[in-house]
């Protein structure tokens, strides 16, 4: 998927607040993407990294009096997340986090601020927890509707991340007590929607995803019901490996419960945060692409105690591998024109529907559209004729002269009547391309 144009200035970040580490299930903010097409065969793996840096201040009462908890927290998540396209339309993935929380706290006087030494407490303490996070397993169904490209995930997550005890109950009895979990102990059902769109030379989509909580887990804890939606636009920017994004996304939660009680004092008692962000991706090579984001949270509405963050931080990388083979062009008609980027004169084939391919070895998408233009090539062996052009990059003389004049990217296509007639040039995804190369044939 293309990603967004950067903006030159961004608004410094103002004071946000995150779920309540504690007895929350603490996670990064979970987003929705979609690949444009499914290739069947074709498994994307992708190993993410999301960095979110927490502070909070909170006085407790300890035997020797007042105490003022400074409290530092960084949330690690690493998520191993993998994708398989069975058929055109559908595939079936999984997502595997492990998680990291460090804590740090300093002590100090509530009236003077000064440094304290740490108190005999059950509460807060300087540790680190790891461990893995609940898992998740997905459908993922897609579908062409007009010039939109449309995405639908169901899935759920697994139950398999640590839990705790009822910290609230333990803290009552004077018993030291854990608020912080690695996972929810329920299953918790997910849908995720994503429509896209290609206008001119940017990908422009939308999104939304609801997280449900319907039961307690058998400690006696619910978790929020979460809903998610945001906006992105994307864009090459005429850069061969580089692509940008700019996005917004709002993420609201109710309230997570103990015995079916809400503690607005110390837990997640509902929130709604705004955010916005920019990413990239380098494709250093076809099948693998760098990934890195910043997302600022500008807006936050909160209900009780909760803790405030700032920057939200992720890198990863995607490699795709096709373990399917691809269609064979054995048979049909297709040619290449010309040495790689030269500016060759493109002949249409005299009583067949010619299709002109620019593609380049770097693009990706120009892969997809060359396997869908030879299933449709086999349909149609004697109307229908291919003719590849490679242009190697933008400083060619083929792309200089068959697309900046336009400025068009890739893939591209230009396809002749069968009377060597323009019909029409396009730049589009590939499923898109070859929907308008087949209304052209059932003419």
């Amino acid at each position: 998927m293309v990603r967004s144009a950067l903006v030159a200035v961004m608004l410094a970040p103002t004071s946000a607040h995150a779920g309540q580490a504690t007895c929350s299930n603490p996670g990064l903010p979970v987003g929705a993407a979609a690949s444009s097409d499914l290739m069947p065969g074709r498994l994307t793996l992708n190993l993410t990294t999301g960095l979110l840096p927490i502070h909070s201040e909170l006085v407790l009462d300890e035997a020797q009096g007042p105490v003022l908890y400074d409290t530092r927290l960084t949330l690690l998540e690493t998520r191993l997340a993998g994708e398989y396209a069975i058929l055109p339309w559908l595939a079936v993935g999984f997502v595997a986090p492990y998680r990291l929380v460090d804590v740090g706290v300093t002590h100090r006087d509530p009236s003077s601020g000064a440094m304290v030494p740490p108190p005999s407490s059950i509460h807060a303490r300087t540790e680190t927890l790891r461990g893995i996070g609940d898992p998740s397993v997905s459908v993922h169904v897609a579908r062409e509707v007009g010039a939109y490209r449309l995405h639908l995930r169901l899935g759920t997550s697994i139950p398999l991340g640590t839990t705790v005890e009822d910290p609230f109950l333990l803290g009552n009895i004077g018993q030291e007590h854990q608020h912080i979990q690695l996972g929810t102990g329920t299953f918790i059902p997910s849908v995720a929607i994503e429509a896209q769109r290609s206008i001119a030379n940017l990908t422009v989509a939308g999104w939304a995803l609801a997280q449900l909580s319907l039961y307690d887990n058998a400690k006696g804890f619910r978790a929020s019901d979460r809903f998610s939606g945001g906006l992105s636009a994307s864009s090459g920017l005429g850069l061969r490996d580089w692509t940008f994004s700019l996005a917004v996304e709002g993420h609201g939660e109710n309230s997570e419960t103990w015995q079916g009680v809400v503690h607005e004092d110390e837990g997640n008692a509902g929130r709604f945060d705004f955010l916005t962000g920019v990413g990239t991706a380098w494709r250093p090579m076809r099948n693998l692409a760098v990934v890195a984001d910043v997302k600022l949270p500008v807006y936050s509405h909160v209900v009780g105690s909760q803790l405030d963050y700032g920057v939200v931080a992720g890198i990863g990388i995607v490699g795709t591998f096709d373990l399917a083979r691809r269609p064979s062009w054995r048979g049909l008609d297709r040619e290449t024109v010309g040495p790689a980027g030269r500016a060759a004169a493109l002949v249409p084939v005299t009583g067949r529907i010619t299709v002109f391919d620019l593609w380049a070895d770097w693009c990706a998408p120009c892969r997809e559209l060359d396997d869908k233009l030879a299933v449709l090539a086999a349909a149609h062996p004697d109307r229908l004729a291919v003719r590849k052009l490679d242009v190697i990059d933008n400083d060619s003389a083929a792309w200089k002269q068959l697309l900046a004049p336009g400025t068009f990217e890739l893939p591209h296509v230009k396809v002749f009547a069968a009377d060597g007639t323009l019909l029409f040039e396009r730049t589009a995804p590939p499923a898109e391309l070859v929907r308008a190369i087949e209304a052209v044939l059932k003419r």
